[in-house]
């Protein structure tokens, strides 16, 4: 994959003469590097082709346009976020094409990801119902994204039989847990008929997008803007931040009355569907993305996944 010499992604997006090169920050589904240039530091993001796509009809260039606009939405709402550095010749917003691949350039921001010792429960909760407030989508139901894991029995069971038959080591856990897997699916299915807030929103509220800096948390990397519940995110970032995140929402406005008991039902959702595209990489059925790891590191992560989701109970 092609990969621009910092002299290029500057003259891309007019930021000065470099100092130095371009320092690799991380590789995934997105690449990313640190420029300093005579005008100052940004944070350069250069896209796989493969990336996006999962949460539209199209694919990555349909995601994107999606998500700027939304990003732009949010900016002018006072989030907290970082600033987009727009380029010469722009292919879709903030975006440029450079050979065959897709980049954008942030102004660097100086801080750390979020560590647990960090209280942003009052800052998520309050972002969180801002950005959902930005953009209702005034239709009644889940969207499909909610779906790619709600499989039939069937399927689940040629799946496990394949895994017991090939002698994998997580094929029994999996057995035993298919009555939870096919209960869940048939509450989540119900609940995709009926939610009635759907809004657009950032879509990955976790701690790797939330850098710490000297004026307070940024909430970054807005490729992920989807369509979903607001209650049902809301209930999943309690899960992970703590119930005052979930105070704070409501003080902040949020509305999740109309769940009950099938608040955090989002979080077995994300179980499932972690389960599910594990499963399919380790019976060869689909690719591992990038961001999977290693075969053994699979393994872990679909063991963990399975007792997870043996161990919820509803709530946090």
């Amino acid at each position: 994959m092609y990969i621009p010499t910092a002299q290029v992604v500057a003259a891309a997006f007019d930021l000065g003469k470099p100092v130095g090169g371009l320092l690799l920050i991380r590789r995934g589904d997105t690449d990313t590097w640190r420029l300093e240039t005579t005008s100052g530091r940004y944070f350069v993001k250069g896209y796989w082709p493969t990336t996006g796509g999962q949460f539209t009809s199209g694919g990555l260039v349909e995601q994107l346009a999606v998500a700027m606009p939304f990003e732009q939405r949010a900016m002018a709402a006072g989030v907290d976020l970082a600033d987009p550095v727009p380029p010469v010749e722009p292919e879709l917003g903030w975006v440029t094409r450079i050979h065959d691949r897709l980049f954008r350039v942030y102004d660097w921001i100086e801080g750390r990801t979020v560590r647990p010792e960090d209280d942003i429960t009052e800052w998520l909760g309050r972002t969180m119902a801002i950005v959902h407030q930005l953009q209702p989508v005034g239709e009644v139901g889940l969207p499909d994204w909610w779906r790619t894991a709600l499989r039939p029995r069937a399927d689940w069971d040629e799946w496990f039989t394949e895994a017991r038959r090939r002698g994998e080591p997580w094929s029994e856990v999996a057995w035993e847990r298919l009555p939870r897997i096919v209960e869940l699916t048939a509450r989540i299915e119900q609940l995709g008929e009926v939610a009635p807030d759907r809004v657009m929103t950032h879509g990955d509220f976790k701690s790797h997008n939330i850098l710490m800096t000297a004026n307070g948390p940024v909430l970054i990397d807005w490729d992920s803007v989807r369509s979903d519940s607001a209650a049902m995110e809301a209930g999943r970032i309690a899960e992970m931040f703590g119930g005052r995140t979930l105070e704070a929402y409501v003080g902040a406005g949020g509305d999740v009355r109309w769940a009950g008991e099938d608040l955090y039902l989002g979080v077995a959702r994300a179980e499932l569907q972690r389960i599910y595209e594990r499963v399919l990489v380790l019976l060869d059925r689909m690719p591992a993305p990038r961001w999977m790891g290693t075969r053994d590191e699979v393994i872990e992560q679909l063991r963990e996944s399975f007792d997870r989701l043996g161990q919820w109970r509803g709530c946090p």
